[in-house]
């Protein structure tokens, strides 16, 4: 096949790069996290067997604003939730939504890896005492993060960690999947050099297509502000929905 130009004059290839591939180097993210409690039986209709939720029945709502210095340079606001869970001897956080207000990432994070990854509008403010986080939907803050800084906590020495992803493609022909798997992300060298502790509160409303307000929230179990470097990179697939279906 000859290659074909866009309007820009760029030469592409058959198979034409859509984004850059990781690894992909962050630097200096800044990251609001508060982990809470809530009830056992809505972990378990977020969280898709055969993993496992965590015993503690906890989950974490997080804003962030990072910082990509590789392979380009980009920074954007992001926000999600984060579930500790188990498939097997292996530990990981399952994502069953995330929010962007980058489109390149958003596209490359579903595609790649299969981050459940929306559009949605990110704030996000610090000074010298406290922080300030918001994640917008067609003009309605469905989540809104408060934190003053209370304990400067010595910071972490790098560790690695893996969230997991179900990765789902529908079939064309609208009949099942053509992909449906369970794949991992790895976070290598994630090193906190800044951590603050605090108080924080916690505002979460619903739309129709983020029904965030029905988190049934026990308590705010702890609150941290942290700067930090992460390099996220390729994963694996671990369980395959259809290789199991066809045993």
């Amino acid at each position: 096949m000859n290659k074909t130009y866009d309007f820009s004059g760029t030469c592409l290839s058959v198979d034409p790069p859509p984004y850059a591939f990781p690894p992909y180097q962050y630097r200096d993210n800044q990251m609001l996290t508060l982990r809470l409690e809530v009830a056992e039986d809505y972990l378990r209709a977020l969280v898709p067997e055969p993993m496992i939720v965590n015993e503690d029945n906890t989950l974490v709502v997080y804003i962030g604003w990072l910082h990509v210095i590789e392979p380009k340079v980009v920074s954007y606001g992001e926000a999600g939730i984060m579930i500790p869970v188990s498939l097997g001897e292996r530990r990981g956080t399952y994502l069953p939504v995330l929010y962007l207000d980058e489109v390149e990432l958003l596209t490359s994070g579903r595609e790649l890896w299969g981050f459940p990854k929306f559009r949605g509008d990110v704030s996000f403010n610090r000074d010298d005492s406290s922080v300030s986080a918001s994640v917008s939907d067609g003009g309605t803050n469905i989540i809104e993060m408060n934190m003053d800084f209370r304990r400067a906590v010595e910071p972490s020495p790098a560790y690695d960690r893996e969230h997991f992803l179900l990765k789902s493609i529908p079939a064309v022909s609208g009949d099942g999947f053509d992909v449906r798997q369970i794949n991992t992300c790895r976070v290598r060298n994630d090193h906190r050099k800044e951590i603050w502790e605090g108080e924080a509160d916690l505002h979460l409303r619903s739309t129709n297509a983020n029904p965030l307000g029905d988190i049934p929230i026990k308590n705010i179990v702890s609150s941290v502000y942290s700067v930090g470097d992460i390099l996220l990179d390729h994963g694996e697939v671990i369980y395959d929905y259809l290789e199991t279906d066809t045993r």
